[in-house]
């Protein structure tokens, strides 16, 4: 990946980081937007940007494939869309979490995490969770209306979790499987996104 191409990766993962915080304080009940459902609606339009960012940035990393396959891909938005074309071109495009395990001085692992984090499946389904309470309700429609209590003060604290548990610390892997990328959210050195290709040494 080039440099201007990793620049746009990283800046994907930290706008990330700041809608989380905003989403974080709604759940908190940090800030508000006054009554219930206009704040859980917020909770909810931030969330769904941060899914469309976690879709546009597999989308960085998977540009020159991506590009061939989708002439226009600079108008693609729609993250479960982007998403399923990815698939088609690199089965394994979606971030893989990962976590770092000192093996001697200044040598690490970063093994796979194997639960508690945003899987694919979770994704779409938190994605079509937000759309329905960025819509308002036809007041003909049968069914019930959608418990923004819960979806504010449970839900969204442990899709937020999942969240952050895919992205704190992962590997991101692009067509040519020569190369891999590891990423960390929230460097110890200054707090700020690390991005770090690496290349498959052969014999």
């Amino acid at each position: 990946m080039n440099h201007e191409l990793a620049q746009k990766y990283i800046a994907c993962m930290e706008e990330i980081k700041k809608r989380t915080s905003v989403v974080t304080a709604l759940a908190r009940g940090e800030v508000n937007l006054m009554y219930l459902m206009t704040t859980a609606e917020s909770a909810a339009l931030q969330t769904r940007k941060i899914l469309e960012l976690i879709a546009l940035s597999s989308l960085v990393a998977n540009r020159e494939q991506y590009s061939k396959s989708r002439a226009n891909f600079h108008k693609d938005w729609h993250a479960t869309r982007i998403l399923d074309k990815l698939k088609q071109v690199n089965p394994k495009f979606f971030p893989v979490p990962t976590r770092q395990v000192k093996i001697s001085q200044g040598w690490y692992d970063t093994p796979p995490i194997d639960s508690g984090y945003l899987t694919q499946e979770d994704f779409i389904e938190l994605y079509d969770e937000c759309s329905t309470l960025l819509h308002s309700k036809n007041p003909f429609s049968k069914k019930s209306d959608y418990d923004a209590r819960t979806f504010l003060f449970k839900d969204i604290p442990m899709w937020i979790d999942k969240i952050i548990v895919l992205l704190n610390h992962h590997h991101v892997f692009p067509v040519d499987d020569s190369r891999m990328y590891i990423v960390l959210m929230q460097a110890q050195s200054d707090g700020k996104v690390h991005f770090a290709e690496f290349e498959k040494i052969t014999n």
